[in-house]
């Protein structure tokens, strides 16, 4: 930034500050002699003059003051010797009132030569600024070699001596804050800015100066809608090449996440199809997929088959959270046909149903196996997870087992059974068959049960035979009509 301080200390020019005050940075030098030259200023402006115009002026200099204040120019400088042998007092103290930079030029400093000595203090600031960028840009591209974003953010900070996060689009961080104070990266104030923005897309940006700093917020990302966010607090305001380092480093970062997204995704569609191999019986295809995998993978010797399902999002979503949580911890887990599929050793159970609690998700837990019997795992695992419900979202298979037969049965599927099974007969035909079952097909036991004679149980049997298409005689068709009238003990008749 170039200031009006920086041109009065050209040696040569013999400027002389009158009145000096804190003002913008100087961005050019205009000439003009009109009593109204705003109308040709941009701000940031010395003006030179030699007061041609003003001649005889008295109350005529606070409004001309006003204008250029007003305008935004940086200062003031007014040649002496030609219109004016001396600063006019009205002018000094209308400065001096508006807080508007005024300087003195003396009669042998040319004009164009305080044009020139600006424009080369422009030029050299232009210059060390693109320096600036250029090795910001430099440092920050090393710094982004690796996946791991750390590195970038640590340095963006320790460059921009300021602090530096990157934060979800629920303004939670994800990495940081880093720098030399990075409590003052105001978390509140940027989950605010990112909730703000976070409809607008990847183009959006958000700078807020106050109290002295600025904060910037910038989603990363390349495609689709942003997840992160970077976000940066620098004291005073940001410059050209601190701002060039901001859009550098977002640059930078959309690029590691992107390349980090494709490497999990394709890690995860690896591990899935191992997953895969694993629950077909295919041990040795599965473990050499898994060797493949970075850091190398192995299917632990004894484990147990975790089968979880869900909206797609959910069960992304937990994925994710078993990836971030329980990493390194021997958990192998992908989606595999809509399920999210967990393979663990028998202790780590309690761990991954934590991590999936209260996500929405319905999980069943299989047997525990040697790995080269994981299928029946899964299978057991698929019984559980037919078994869960609103209220009981996790059953384990010794749930199950222990509840008997009718609870391998999945509910609606149950229902369906009997409902088919027993719909064409009444209740007298169903209390009868119940009492063939239950005295093992003794017919006289039946009668006495039922108080009715023998050839009466004989006629009913056959009825039930002809309407239900069941051989009596035969064990299977003995276990499938107990178990309709079991399924059905607790359902309305009209229901059937």
């Amino acid at each position: 930034m170039v200031t009006v301080a920086d041109l009065v200390a050209v040696r040569g020019l013999g400027l002389r500050p009158v009145h000096d005050a804190a003002g913008p940075s100087l961005r050019w030098v205009a000439t003009s002699e009109l009593a109204d030259p705003t109308p040709y200023l941009e701000g940031g402006e010395l003006l030179l003059t030699t007061g041609l115009g003003t001649r005889g002026w008295s109350d005529e200099w606070e409004p001309y003051v006003d204008r250029l204040v007003t305008a935004g120019a940086a200062a003031l400088a007014v040649g002496v010797g030609l219109t004016h042998d001396r600063l006019p007092d009205r002018l000094v103290a209308a400065c001096r009132a508006r807080g508007l930079t005024l300087l003195e030029v003396p009669r042998e400093t040319h004009f164009v030569a305080v044009s020139r000595a600006a424009a080369e203090l422009l030029q050299d600031q232009e210059a060390a600024a693109t320096r600036l960028a250029l090795d910001l840009q430099r440092r920050l591209t090393q710094a982004a070699l690796g996946l791991d974003l750390r590195p970038l953010l640590e340095r963006l900070a320790q460059l921009l001596d300021g602090a530096v996060a990157l934060v979800h689009r629920d303004g939670e961080p994800e990495e940081g804050p880093f720098g030399a104070h990075p409590e003052t990266l105001d978390l509140a104030l940027v989950t605010a800015e990112v909730v703000r923005i976070k409809g607008q897309g990847l183009g959006a940006v958000s700078t807020t100066a106050r109290g002295g700093e600025t904060t910037v917020v910038r989603p990363i990302g390349i495609a689709g809608r942003p997840e992160l966010y970077v976000a940066v607090r620098v004291p005073g305001p940001l410059g050209d090449p601190q701002r060039s380092a901001v859009s550098t480093a977002a640059v930078l970062l959309s690029l590691a996440v992107e390349r980090r997204a494709e490497r999990r995704s394709a890690e995860r569609r690896l591990l899935s199809r191992a997953l895969e191999l694993l629950l077909a019986g295919d041990l040795r295809s599965a473990e050499v997929l898994l060797a493949a995998a970075e850091g190398g993978r192995a299917v632990p010797d004894r484990l147990r088959v975790l089968r979880m399902s869900g909206a797609e999002d959910a069960l992304r979503d937990a994925l994710d959270r078993l990836d971030d949580e329980l990493a390194g911890e021997s958990v192998l887990a992908g989606l595999v046909d809509a399920e999210l599929v967990a393979v663990v050793a028998p202790a780590r159970v309690p761990a991954v149903l934590a991590v999936v609690t209260g996500s929405g998700l319905r999980a069943g837990v299989g047997r525990a196996t040697a790995a080269s019997d994981a299928r029946r795992s899964a299978e057991s695992a698929g019984h559980a997870l037919d078994r869960t419900t609103g209220a009981s979202p996790v059953r384990r298979w010794e749930d199950v087992a222990d509840a008997g037969p009718l609870a391998l049965v999945p509910e609606a599927l149950g229902r369906e059974y009997a409902a088919t099974l027993l719909a064409p007969l009444d209740a007298e035909h169903r209390a009868t068959l119940a009492a063939f079952l239950r005295h093992h097909g003794s017919r006289g036991a039946v009668a006495d049960d039922l108080g009715v004679h023998r050839n009466t149980v004989r006629n009913r049997l056959a009825e039930i035979e002809r309407l239900a298409g069941l051989d009596l005689d035969d064990p299977a068709a003995r276990v499938g009509a107990w178990l309709a009238l079991e399924l059905a003990a607790d359902q309305p008749t009209d229901g059937l």
